[in-house]
């Protein structure tokens, strides 16, 4: 690139080659013009409108009480204690009675789990039986003790 010319009065005149200037420019806008990324027209974008379908049933959940009865004969209902001495259990079916009005107020079926210790004696089974006879419990199940 030659930028210095002399003119006749001796001053040095500057002039700029534009040619090699505009090879850049354009080789810039080609460079630019490959890199970027194409936009999605609005009317290119793809999404699904919700279809009219029915509703399905909704799946009762049962209502599932556990009472762990221990080897030396204490009932154990969501954490709550009750005497072993006590062989009436009182407390024991006013808690299950509030607790099927609870599941039934919800729609839901009511069930109690019996999870007796393997030192459980048998009497002590019965009397909490008995205890959800007495609250009106007709889903009645047994499980093993971890």
């Amino acid at each position: 690139m030659k930028l210095n010319k002399q003119n006749i009065s001796g001053e040095q005149k500057v002039e700029l080659q534009i040619a090699p200037l505009i090879d850049v420019v354009f080789l810039l806008l080609i460079y630019f013009m490959v890199t970027a990324s194409l936009i999605k027209k609005e009317g290119d974008i793809a999404f699904v409108l919700p279809a009219n379908i029915p509703a399905e049933e909704m799946n009762e959940m049962p209502i599932e009480i556990l009472i762990e009865i221990t080897g030396n004969g204490i009932v154990q209902v969501e954490g709550i204690r009750f005497d072993p001495d006590n062989r009436m259990l009182d407390d024991l079916v006013t808690q299950l009675a509030g607790l099927k009005q609870i599941a039934q107020s919800q729609g839901a079926p009511f069930a109690v789990n019996l999870i007796p210790n393997s030192e459980t004696l048998h009497d002590r089974v019965i009397d909490v039986m008995d205890a959800c006879a007495a609250a009106g419990v007709k889903n009645l199940s047994f499980s093993k003790s971890m």
